[in-house]
């Protein structure tokens, strides 16, 4: 798993694929306009991955934890889809 965080994102990161997208908009602008792909990149890079937007971030996770809850799960009142072989 660590070689996940430590080698396949940052070399994704760096080296988009604009021929095989997982965001097409993002793609199509890396190849139509490279400098605006840039300039927005740094603009979203501003926007949500600043320290001041992570923290910003963790004051409203209080309210998405509640979304994002196993605890819902946990109720009993629902059956398993199926059962995994061993």
């Amino acid at each position: 798993m660590i070689n996940i965080f430590e080698v396949f994102l940052p070399q994704l990161l760096r080296y988009p694929n604009p021929t095989d997208p997982l965001n097409g908009e993002a793609a199509a602008l890396l190849m139509r306009e490279p400098k605006g792909y840039e300039s927005k990149v740094k603009e979203y890079v501003q926007k949500y991955a600043t320290k001041d937007a992570a923290d910003d971030a963790g004051d409203d996770s209080e309210e998405e934890d509640d979304m994002s809850s196993l605890g819902s799960f946990e109720s009993g009142d629902e059956e398993p889809a199926g059962t995994m072989e061993v």
